[in-house]
C-alpha cells in the first residue's frame, strides 16, 4: 500500500507505514564554519575541485549528486558517528548554485529517530520530479534495511527541498528469483583457489536464503544513481549484503511503482552502475566483495534490465569499494574507481572510446597513502562537463569533495617519462645501475666486491645471507658506509656440492627445503613446493638478520630471479619492500616491450603482475639485464658494450657476478671464467672510457633513494 503525503508548512510529521514509524523532516539546516577550498590541479584550469563542507571528525560517506533544471547541483551523503550501528546517522545535503564555486551550508534531508539513515541517492525522473532514495537500517543490520523514497516538486529554492511524497519501496522477488540463483551459480566459472572448499557451502546458503520470502523482500539497498532508458523505464540499481549480490528495481510508470529484476548473480557483486550500449544492451559494473583477485565485476542484460548474465571479472582492479560509471553524450564512457586490490588511497578516472572494451585513458583524482577516497557519484551536466562527488577521508578528518572536468581532461596525458626522469635525472639519458650479485657467497666474491667499491668503479652490490661469507662482507660494509650494500634475497642453492640451507629453521619453511636439507637448486622447484607465506617468512628473516648484524640494507633483490617466479611471490616481495621502506629491484612492466622481453625469458608476466608493479610505491626500474657471456674476454667486453648501446633511455640495472680466480672458485662453479672476467672488466680503461660517454649516467640505490625522497618533499 502506498501512502501519499503532502505538506508545505515545514512541520515535523510522522507517518506509520507497515507498523514502522517514519520521520519526515521537511526543513532544516546545520551551521558550519568557513569552508576550506580544494586546490585546482589542472594547468589548463579545466579541472575544478571544492570541499563541500569543512573537514570534521564525524563519519561522512556515500554521496550522490544531481543537476537540477536550473543548473544548480544538489549533493547528499550520510553523516553521523558511524554507519549501521550508529543511530544518530542522518542524510545531509548541500547545493551549489549555478555559476558559483562555494557550496551552501549543509542541511538535513532525512533523519529517522533512533535509526541510522544511509546510502542516499538523488535523481530526477521523466517529469523532473526530484527523488531521494535511502535506507533506514533496522535492528542495526544491513540485511534488515528498509528502502525509503521521498519526492519533491519544490526543490529549487534555498535549503532542503520541500518533500510532498514519502513511501517505502517494497520489492517482492518471487519464486523465479529463488530458482534463478542456483541456476546462475552453476554457470559461473570454477571458484578461485581463495574460496577453497567453502565456496559450495556459500552458494548453497545463498540459494537456501533465496527460498525465504522474508529475506527476499528485505535488505535491498541503493548506492548508485538510476539509469533512465529512452522509453522512460527507470532502472534503480540495488544490492544486498545478505545475499552479497545485486538486482535492479524497475519502474515503467515514472517511479510510481517498482518491480524487481531477476538477481544479478556472482560471488560478491554489489552496487551496480548501469550503462546502455549503442546496440541496446546494458552493462552493469560492480564492486567485488568476492574471491581474489579483486576485480570490477560485469554483467549484461539484453532485455532492458530484467535478466542478467552471470557475473564475470574484468581486468580492472577493485579493493572492495564502490565504482560509478557513465555513458557520455558523445558515446564515450567514463568510470571512477579505486584501481587497487587493497586500500582506497588512490581514486582513478578512466575513459573508454569503445564502450568498455578497453579503458585507454586514466588520470588520478587522488593518490595519497594517508587517505581514503571512495564511493564516487558521477554525472554529466547539460554543458557537457563531468561532475563527481566522493568521500574524502584523511587521517581523522573527513568531508565530501566535488570535482568537475571535461572528458578530454582525462585524455590530456603528460608526455611519457621514464622512471629515471621521475627521479630527476636529465631527460634523454641512459641511467645505469651496475650491480654486483652474490656477495657473501664465497671469499672470492667478497674480495672482488671490496676492490670495486673501495676504488669507486662499482658502488652497488647485495649479500646472500644464507651463505657462509655473508657476515665478513657485512662487517666490511659497516666500516665502509659509503658502499651501497643490499640484501640478495636467496631462495635457491644451485651449485653441485657447495650449498646452503635457509636462514629460517627448516621446520618453519619446509616447502623451501630439498631432500638434502638445503634450498632447492632451481626456481621451478621452489615454485612447485614453497608457499608465498614460506617465502615471506624466509625473506623477512634474511633482512632481519642483516639488520641484526648492524647493517641496514640499502636495497633488496632476488637471487636467480626466484621472487619473480610467480605473481604471489612478487606480491610478497613488493609488500615486504614497502613495509621495510627498502627498495626492491622492481621492474616497470607497463612498457609492452619490456614485459614481452621477460615473458620470452620464461617469467610468468601477466596482467596481475603488471598491476602489482604499477601499484608499487617505491622507485622502479625501466629495464633490467645482466652482463652477457663471451667466449673470450674481448668478446665479453664487446657484448657488454652492445647491451648498453641497445638500451632505451631510462633507469636500467645491469647485474654481474665478479669473483677473483682461485682453485676453490673453480670447484664451486663452472661459470668461474665469466666471473673472473667480470672481476676485471669494470676497472678496464676501455670499459671505463665507454661508460663515461655523454649519454650514460652511472648511479646506485643510495642515489636513487635520495632522489626519490627529495621528490616526495
Amino acid at each position: 500500500m502506498q501512502h501519499h503525503f503532502r505538506n508545505n508548512t515545514g512541520q515535523l510529521l510522522r507517518l506509520k507505514t507497515a507498523g514502522i514509524a517514519v520521520l519526515l523532516l521537511l526543513t532544516g539546516s546545520a551551521a558550519f564554519g568557513q569552508k576550506k577550498k580544494a586546490a585546482t590541479t589542472s594547468p589548463k584550469a579545466t579541472f575544478q575541485a571544492e570541499y563541500i563542507f569543512p573537514f570534521q571528525t564525524q563519519h561522512v560517506h556515500s554521496s550522490s549528486v544531481v543537476e537540477l533544471p536550473n543548473g544548480d547541483l544538489l549533493c547528499c551523503w550520510f553523516q553521523g558517528s558511524g554507519e549501521r550501528s550508529a543511530n544518530d546517522v542522518a542524510i545531509k545535503g548541500a547545493r551549489l548554485k549555478k555559476g558559483e564555486t562555494r557550496w551552501s551550508e549543509p542541511f538535513v534531508l532525512a533523519d529517522t529517530p533512533d535509526n541510522p539513515d544511509c546510502n542516499p541517492v538523488l535523481f530526477l525522473d521523466n517529469s523532473n520530479r526530484l527523488h531521494l532514495t535511502w535506507i533506514v537500517v533496522m535492528a542495526n543490520q544491513w540485511e534488515s534495511s528498509l528502502l525509503k523514497t521521498r519526492i519533491s516538486t519544490d526543490y529549487l529554492g534555498a535549503g532542503a527541498p520541500k518533500w510532498n511524497w514519502q513511501d517505502v519501496i517494497l520489492l517482492k522477488p518471487g519464486e523465479e528469483f529463488a530458482r534463478s540463483i542456483p541456476e546462475q551459480f552453476k554457470k559461473l566459472p570454477t571458484p578461485e583457489l581463495a574460496w577453497g572448499g567453502y565456496a559450495p557451502k556459500y552458494e548453497a546458503q545463498i540459494a537456501a536464503a533465496a527460498k525465504d520470502p522474508v529475506k527476499r523482500e528485505t535488505g535491498w539497498m541503493g548506492r548508485i544513481k538510476p539509469t533512465i532508458l529512452s522509453g522512460g523505464r527507470i532502472l534503480l540499481p540495488l544490492y544486498s549484503d545478505g545475499y552479497n549480490l545485486s538486482l535492479v528495481a524497475i519502474s515503467d510508470d515514472n517511479a510510481e511503482t517498482w518491480k524487481p529484476s531477476l538477481p544479478i548473480v556472482g560471488r560478491g557483486n554489489i552496487q551496480p552502475a548501469i550503462l546502455r550500449k549503442k546496440d541496446g544492451s546494458l552493462v552493469a559494473y560492480m564492486r567485488d566483495n568476492g574471491d581474489a583477485p579483486g576485480r570490477i565485476q560485469k554483467s549484461i542484460s539484453t532485455d532492458n534490465g530484467y535478466t542478467w548474465t552471470p557475473c564475470e571479472k574484468t581486468t580492472l582492479p577493485n579493493p572492495g569499494a564502490s565504482v560509478d560509471a557513465l555513458a557520455l553524450n558523445d558515446g564515450r564512457w567514463v568510470m571512477i574507481y579505486n584501481d587497487l586490490e587493497e586500500g582506497r588511497y588512490r581514486l582513478a578516472v578512466s575513459l573508454s572510446e569503445d564502450e568498455g572494451a578497453t579503458w585507454k585513458y586514466t588520470r588520478y583524482l587522488e593518490n595519497n597513502r594517508e587517505g581514503g577516497f571512495s564511493y564516487p557519484s558521477i554525472i554529466q551536466s547539460r554543458d557537457g562537463k563531468i561532475h563527481a562527488t566522493y568521500s574524502y577521508h584523511v587521517k581523522n578528518e573527513k568531508t565530501i569533495k566535488q570535482v568537475s572536468f571535461p572528458a578530454d581532461w582525462v585524455m590530456e596525458q603528460p608526455a611519457a617519462t621514464t622512471n629515471a626522469e621521475k627521479l630527476g635525472f636529465p631527460k634523454g639519458k641512459k641511467v645505469i645501475l651496475l650491480h654486483m650479485d652474490d656477495l657473501g657467497m664465497c671469499d672470492e666474491a667478497n674480495q672482488s666486491g671490496e676492490f670495486y667499491m673501495q676504488n669507486g668503479f662499482v658502488n652497488s652490490g647485495a649479500v646472500m645471507m644464507p651463505c657462509p661469507y655473508a657476515k665478513p662482507f657485512i662487517d666490511w660494509a659497516k666500516k665502509n658506509p659509503k658502499a651501497d650494500v643490499g640484501v640478495h634475497l636467496t631462495l635457491t642453492s644451485e651449485w653441485k656440492t657447495y650449498r646452503w640451507p635457509s636462514v629460517t629453521s627448516p621446520a618453519q619453511v619446509p616447502g623451501l627445503i630439498d631432500p638434502e636439507g638445503k634450498l632447492w637448486r632451481d626456481v621451478p622447484e621452489v615454485v612447485a613446493h614453497a608457499t608465498a607465506a614460506e617465502v615471506e617468512t624466509e625473506i623477512r628473516a634474511q633482512i632481519d638478520q642483516m639488520i641484526a648484524l648492524g647493517h641496514r640494507p640499502t636495497h633488496m633483490d632476488t637471487h636467480m630471479g626466484t621472487l619473480y617466479g610467480s605473481p604471489e611471490y612478487v606480491k610478497v616481495f613488493l609488500k615486504v619492500a614497502e613495509e621495510y621502506g627498502i627498495p626492491a629491484n622492481a621492474i616497470d612492466l607497463s612498457d609492452p616491450k619490456v614485459a614481452n622481453k621477460f615473458k620470452a625469458m620464461g617469467y610468468p608476466i601477466s596482467e596481475a603482475m603488471t598491476a602489482l608493479m604499477d601499484r608499487y610505491s617505491l622507485p622502479k626500474l625501466d629495464d633490467f639485464g645482466s652482463v652477457p657471456n663471451g667466449k673470450t674476454y674481448a668478446e665479453k667486453k664487446e657484448n657488454f658494450i652492445k647491451l648498453v648501446n641497445s638500451l632505451e633511455n631510462g633507469l636500467t640495472e645491469i647485474i654481474f657476478h665478479p669473483s677473483v680466480e682461485t682453485e676453490n672458485l673453480k670447484s664451486i662453479t663452472g661459470s668461474w671464467q665469466q666471473r673472473v672476467w667480470e672481476a676485471q672488466m669494470f676497472s678496464d680503461p676501455e670499459i671505463r672510457k665507454f661508460l663515461a660517454g655523454q649519454n650514460i649516467i652511472l648511479t646506485d640505490w643510495k642515489d636513487i633513494m635520495n632522489r626519490f625522497n627529495q621528490q616526495k618533499r
